[in-house]
């Protein structure tokens, strides 16, 4: 029962239809197992990485067995990451410049002005806290606190969920694992 619980848990996305959209750009769901990132596409055809997580573990690389517990049993600090990517926007070079490991990029078409607003508001948070920014190599990510704490039910996948309802997508079901299907 429990391993149904575990495993049925997903975030399901319905892709707009492209030729609907006024002025189409793709946004990038990037899928690294349990954790998500979202890779947008400015106008000028580069690209910027966001991820949500815990500060410890993914900014300051606190990791292991004890510190994944403690993430999940209690509210710790949020992390904001960042990084802009060169274009062209293509799940190929999205892979070339990503150093973690990506089990599958789903390219989204969604509005432009969704993508650029949705880039405002996350450039202005990490703004917000950039005096905590913090250098991750492993990631190849800048972070900053967040100003919302990471929860197990508030992770990053539950972050990415909300971020692709802002670009205009319908997701459905709970992505707490980290278990993504686009229709």
């Amino acid at each position: 029962m429990a391993g149904l619980l575990l495993t049925g848990c997903a975030g399901n996305v319905t892709p707009l239809d492209e030729t609907a959209l006024d002025d189409p750009r793709p946004a990038f769901l990037v899928d690294h197992g349990r954790h998500t990132t979202l890779v947008l596409t400015r106008e000028d055809d580069s690209l910027v990485r966001y991820l949500y997580g815990e500060w410890r573990w993914y900014a300051l690389e606190e990791t292991g067995f004890i510190r994944g517990w403690s993430t999940l049993l209690w509210p710790t600090q949020g992390a904001l990451g960042r990084r802009e990517l060169t274009g062209p926007p293509a799940p190929q070079r999205i892979r070339q410049q990503i150093p973690v490991v990506i089990q599958t990029i789903h390219e989204l078409p969604v509005e432009a002005e969704q993508i650029d607003a949705l880039d405002r508001r996350l450039e202005a948070r990490f703004d917000d806290a950039i005096e905590t920014r913090h250098y991750n190599p492993v990631y190849d990510l800048e972070f900053v606190h967040d100003p919302r704490d990471y929860t197990l039910f508030y992770n990053s996948n539950h972050v990415v969920a909300d971020w692709l309802r802002e670009l205009g997508l319908e997701v459905q079901g709970d992505p707490i694992w980290g278990v993504w299907r686009v229709d």
